[in-house]
């Protein structure tokens, strides 16, 4: 057994959960492995089947600044893209409660948008990443991406006029173009219709209600000592007031990026979801909302994917807010699984085929981007289900 290694305590053995231990083993050599050939500087998991919770277990170091310091089961990471989840179900709440429907004009709600080429733009196009709207920083090679920020003072400080000067990227519903900036759209959107900034709606109408208590939009100081921390942007910091550039991002809600938590917290999030929206005598969202969530949209409307090089032939698949799998197998994971992967890195993930709850933190060496931990990690995981 690796000397780094430790293990969380868990009520059921993995046979108990109908999983196979040696698979344990196995994702803990990997971990090892990934480690050594620096593409990680640690690894934690937490994995329930049947409502069982079978491993908890943690690697490697939380800081790189200090090695020695071991990453625990319980400690705290930035989520990245993860929060889009949290995001998509605010969404969906005040869709059940009669504000929206999500083939709603943006510009129904965001006056902003009201103009002749961005009044077609619906709820249901941020929520698929099919707006043509700025992508991903990475995505493509634009190296404009960010010209918006330059714009901010030109518009009275309205960061959303500022971000619609840049060009479409296409039509809307031609293309999948991943895109954090429709859900700080959407953000927004939840702020004008609740009356609340975005981190208090999810806060008070997610979080809290299903007992979150490690998951925050900005971390409590007494708990910074349990954060991840894999470069020097992940360092937070509490007190810094934000100029230049930076504070023209800090007008954007936090709907695309923005909260930390762990791995316990998120299984919570995803039991809830696998539970049809109920979890902890808490009604958070309805049955046919969590279908809604993590239908596969897309998948059969001849929608490209020309992101991050793919060619466009293959249609992705994409729930709302939620990356699904349909019919395809796909690195071990069955058709009909739901969640989403956050830089850094991160994932989160529930098989309801399998009734079965997987995430990982797999925080990168200097954060450089390497994306075989986390491809490699989900065939090993997958691979124990008896």
């Amino acid at each position: 057994m690796n000397k780094n290694l430790t293990i969380g305590k868990v009520p059921y053995t993995p046979e108990e959960a109908g999983y196979d231990s040696l698979y344990i083993e196995r994702l803990n050599e990997f971990i090892e492995r990934s480690i050594e050939e620096k593409h990680i500087q640690g690894g934690s998991y937490y994995l329930m089947r049947n409502g069982k919770l079978f491993a908890n277990n943690s690697i490697g170091s939380l800081d790189y600044r200090t090695p020695e310091k071991p990453l625990l089961p319980d400690s705290i990471k930035r989520i990245a893209s993860i929060t889009k989840n949290f995001t998509a179900v605010a969404v969906m709440q005040l869709a059940e409660r009669g504000y929206l429907t999500l083939h709603d004009p943006v510009a129904m709600h965001l006056d902003e948008f009201d103009t002749p080429i961005h009044k077609t733009i619906t709820i249901y196009n941020l929520l698929t990443h099919t707006s043509g709207l700025l992508p991903e920083g990475g995505a493509f090679e634009t190296p404009y991406h960010n010209y918006w920020v330059r714009h901010v003072d030109n518009y009275d400080g309205n960061w959303i006029k500022a971000m619609l000067t840049q060009p479409f990227h296409c039509k809307p519903n031609t293309q999948w173009v991943y895109s954090s900036f429709g859900f700080c759209i959407l953000g927004e959107i939840v702020k004008r219709i609740s009356g609340k900034p975005l981190e208090d709606f999810v806060m008070e109408n997610i979080v809290t209600p299903l007992g979150m208590s490690d998951t925050f939009y900005e971390v409590p100081k007494d708990k910074i000592d349990r954060v991840i921390i894999c470069c020097e942007h992940e360092i937070p910091d509490n007190d810094y007031e934000p100029e230049g550039d930076d504070k023209h991002w800090a007008l954007l809600p936090h709907g695309g990026w923005g909260l930390h938590s762990t791995l316990a917290d998120l299984n919570v999030f995803s039991q809830m979801l696998l539970n049809n929206g109920f979890f902890n005598n808490q009604r958070i969202i309805g049955r046919k909302s969590v279908e809604n969530l993590t239908h596969n949209h897309l998948y059969y409307n001849n929608i490209a994917n020309y992101c991050w090089g793919n060619g466009g032939e293959n249609p992705h698949e994409t729930g709302l807010g939620f990356e699904v799998w349909s019919k395809k197998q796909y690195n071990q994971i069955s058709p009909g699984m739901f969640g989403h992967e956050g830089a850094g890195v991160c994932w989160n993930y529930a098989d309801p085929k399998e009734n079965f709850i997987a995430g990982m933190f797999l925080p990168y060496v200097n954060g450089e981007f390497n994306i075989k931990p986390i491809h490699r990690s989900k065939y090993v995981i997958w691979s124990g289900l008896i």
